[in-house]
């Protein structure tokens, strides 16, 4: 009989149960548990079963490395055999890895007759696809696993597992870094780093609390009212219509994109991708960021053999963007990016971005009202990259001025870059909110009786008196 060593506390999940969840902070075991038991499952029987993600852009963005490891760990490479896409067991078990953003209610049943999914990140998986992945899983006796960090009360997973409908056939087992006995001290060296710099920040992170929207934040409520409205989901490219970009570039430290599909109306848009990297020239970052449209200088020997296909797939993009309009900062055109003396600008067009719009000399002041009044008319791809993006723009806030007893200026940080990128859209990008018509006046054509006629004309001559003239 095979042995696997998992935490005391998650011992539960070994008994059988239609749900079975942990949730809780970095460093808790619970991905490594859960890696175990998918491995034990198919070693002990011929089952079939399903790794998922929200998003699986490449076969690297999944758990598939963590299951080798958990093989290898348990001296089970002669029992398995290892392809790029699945692992099969000698016994004819299998075990495959998928993103849920690739299935729809058609080719979803392709996962009918599996014994078990396992859904990891589980704070990132849309309503839509924990609705399609629920009855689809319905061989009797199957199993959905879920191991997430949690994020928001009204993630999917967090309303379906910790509302106040829990399903009754349910495991569900909050674990952090104290209930992880091989918790490593280079973990825990990191975790009092974290602690020391931003202990309400940390208790998510580590304690496993949800993200906490911080006093003096800009637009964490109004992130919060567009997924509570439905508008943070799944929003994919439309290889139809034209992409605009949005940028901040910093000098020394991050640069940040946000790429765009504008409505026909104009009225809204949807965030598809964002991209953000530190320390970078403009050519790795169009390299990267927007393969679409760079040229490889000749001369750099770090391009050869650069492939546009191969960077479009990292990215994820199964059709490459079509652009219409990059929104650069004012300054794009006078300061230097790198070692050369030419103008960002310069830069950027002898990459081949073309189409570059110069952005208004606007204060942080009116890239915040402007990003405010237009939030409400955006949606938001739910991909890893895109919610990086929004967790910037969520925690873009106001610095406190402990002289003054108040918050003044926004607060330049990691967050501020993408939140500066978002208001340079919100700035140049010309949607309106639609202005709403007017209510036809009603006019009474009924004539007045002659009894109305006397009574109003009594009431408009009185004096101050109560005497009519």
């Amino acid at each position: 009989m095979m042995r696997i060593e998992i935490p005391e506390k998650l011992a539960p999940i070994l008994q059988p149960a239609r749900y079975k969840g942990s949730h809780g902070g970095r460093g808790s075991a619970k991905s490594h548990t859960f890696a175990q038991l998918a491995v034990a499952t198919n070693y002990s029987r011929p089952a079939r079963g399903v790794c998922i993600r929200e998003v699986q852009n490449t076969i690297k963005d999944s758990v598939k490395q963590l299951v080798s490891d958990k093989i290898k760990l348990l001296g089970l490479g002669g029992f398995f055999d290892p392809t790029l896409n699945e692992i099969r067991g000698a016994n004819g078990s299998l075990m495959i890895f998928k993103g849920m953003q690739d299935y729809n209610s058609d080719n979803i049943k392709s996962l009918e007759g599996f014994d078990w999914a396992w859904v990891e990140e589980a704070q990132s998986l849309s309503d839509r696809s924990l609705r399609l992945l629920r009855p689809t899983i319905r061989k009797p006796g199957s199993e959905i696993w879920c191991s997430w960090n949690p994020r928001w009360d009204s993630d999917a997973v967090d309303a379906f597992f910790r509302g106040p409908n829990k399903p009754k056939d349910a495991i569900c087992i909050e674990m952090n870094w104290k209930d992880n006995p091989w918790f490593p001290e280079v973990l825990r060296q990191e975790m009092e780093q974290d602690y020391d710099a931003d202990p309400e920040m940390a208790d998510h992170v580590w304690g496993g609390n949800y993200e906490v929207v911080s006093e003096g934040a800009y637009y964490a409520k109004l992130i919060a009212q567009a997924q509570k409205e439905g508008r943070v989901g799944f929003f994919p490219h439309d290889p139809k219509r034209k992409v605009f970009t949005s940028w901040d570039i910093g000098v020394d430290d991050e640069t940040a994109i946000w790429f765009w599909q504008i409505a026909e109306d104009g009225r809204s848009a949807t965030a598809i991708d964002y991209y953000e990297v530190s320390g970078e020239g403009a050519d790795d970052i169009i390299s990267t960021a927007l393969p679409e449209l760079f040229k490889p200088p000749p001369w750099d020997e770090r391009f050869v053999g650069w492939s546009r296909e191969s960077a479009l797939s990292e990215l994820g993009r199964t059709h490459p963007y079509s652009y219409e309009r990059h929104f650069m900062p004012h300054d794009i055109k006078v300061r230097e990016w790198g070692a050369g003396a030419r103008s960002r600008i310069e830069t950027l067009a002898s990459l081949g971005v073309r189409g570059i719009h110069r952005g208004a000399a606007t204060g942080p002041t009116e890239r915040i009202n402007a990003t405010r009044r237009i939030l409400p008319m955006l949606r938001f791809n739910h991909t890893p990259r895109v919610e990086k993006g929004l967790t910037r723009a969520r925690r873009y806030r106001r610095k406190f001025n402990d002289t003054l007893g108040s918050y003044t200026t926004p607060m330049h940080d990691e967050n501020s870059h993408g939140a500066d990128a978002l208001g340079e859209f919100a700035v140049n990008c010309g949607i309106y909110e639609p202005t709403p018509k007017p209510e036809p006046k009603l006019i009474d054509t009924r004539m007045p009786t002659l009894d109305q006629v006397v009574a109003d004309f009594e009431k408009g001559s009185r004096n101050r008196n109560g005497r009519i003239w």
